[in-house]
């Protein structure tokens, strides 16, 4: 039997899938306190893509296991979380569990670490069919097949019977995204959906991602690290640094005139074709702050190259440079990083 929704059936009209605010995420660890996210705030509707982009650490991933609820006991989760206009912030695990599956799913960043070893592919699937949407093991079976066929998954039957090793990478990101995708989830978290898969493989996942999008209307978050991936991959931006949102604009609006210098350096890395061959790859210099000793100014100042003394003392708020589009810097800049402007230096040949 089909588990109840504790969800309306209908969403009252203009409610947002989801609206995060003032949402912080702190872990409380041995050395003090982690400030894995602070402050942060959007809204997404149904049908609509919202990237989410920053390096390693900058706090993406915790940002969508928070709205997810799934952290560890040592985190605190301060902020307010509404999904399809209810306040979910203060449900418990076993509440969750009931919205994990049916209404959220997230296709993890590692297929090989978030799929069980010693499970088959289709047993992987099956479980969450029989426990949200009550089907019986023959009719989970069958739709488990079903689901690794529209994945793009070939073989489809023989490959539910394959254990993870067994499958190439690109074939378990898909198995992930089939098993994300099991109970029709309306929020979709995609969270660094092409690590470690090559060029090719990663344009089929994002495009499979986006028709299935399309398709079932999710709300979907793309989570990555490059800004190229998520430029015509989504219609609204979060840049995060250092767990707080340095940049927020409707995509176009982002690349027309962004304010950011962290931003300007992000698409400064981006690899790009008219570049001469055999060019070194662009990094931004230095490492973001620590998370657990973070100083009362502009966290990018010691990376920024238009750093000034304000900077240095005095952490900018979150300013509106036009309806939409938001930032935080003293001095922001206009536009793409110019070729001659020293925001990134060369990577250096190992």
């Amino acid at each position: 039997m089909k588990r109840a929704s504790p969800f309306p059936d209908v969403d009252p009209a203009g409610v947002p899938l989801l609206e995060v605010e003032g949402l912080s995420t702190r872990f409380r660890v041995p050395g003090g306190v982690v400030r894995a996210v602070e402050d942060v705030s959007f809204t997404l509707h149904a049908g609509r893509t919202l990237g989410i982009v920053g390096e390693s650490g900058s706090g993406k991933t915790v940002l969508a296991r928070s709205v997810m609820g799934l952290l560890p006991h040592n985190a605190d989760r301060p902020g307010t979380i509404r999904y399809r206009g209810v306040d979910i912030t203060g449900w418990s695990t076993r509440q969750l569990v009931g919205v994990r599956g049916p209404e959220m799913a997230m296709v993890f960043q590692d297929p090989m670490t978030s799929l069980n070893p010693y499970m088959r592919i289709g047993r992987q699937i099956t479980e969450s069919l029989r426990w949200h949407m009550g089907l019986t093991k023959a009719a989970a079976a069958s739709r488990a097949v079903a689901l690794l066929d529209e994945v793009g998954i070939p073989s489809a039957r023989l490959r539910a019977d394959s254990y993870p090793h067994q499958l190439s990478g690109g074939m378990r990101q898909r198995a992930t995204i089939a098993i994300a995708l099991a109970c029709s989830p309306r929020l979709l978290f995609a969270d660094e959906p092409t690590t470690a898969l090559d060029v090719t493989v990663q344009a089929q996942i994002l495009d499979l991602l986006a028709a299935e999008q399309r398709e079932r209307e999710m709300g979907m978050v793309l989570v990555s690290h490059d800004l190229g991936v998520v430029a015509g991959r989504s219609d609204d931006i979060v840049v995060m640094y250092a767990g707080r949102v340095v940049e927020h604009a409707p995509t176009r609006t982002l690349f027309a005139g962004l304010r950011m210098p962290y931003t300007q350096a992000l698409l400064a890395a981006v690899p790009r074709l008219d570049r001469p061959s055999h060019s070194r790859a662009a990094v931004i210099p230095g490492r973001p702050p620590d998370p657990t000793a973070i100083d009362p100014a502009c966290r990018f100042a010691p990376r920024c190259p238009y750093v000034q003394a304000r900077c240095q003392a005095e952490e900018p708020p979150l300013v509106e440079a036009e309806p939409g589009h938001r930032y935080r810097c003293w001095y922001p800049v206009a536009g793409p990083l110019p070729r001659s402007a020293p925001a990134v230096s060369p990577a250096r040949r190992g």
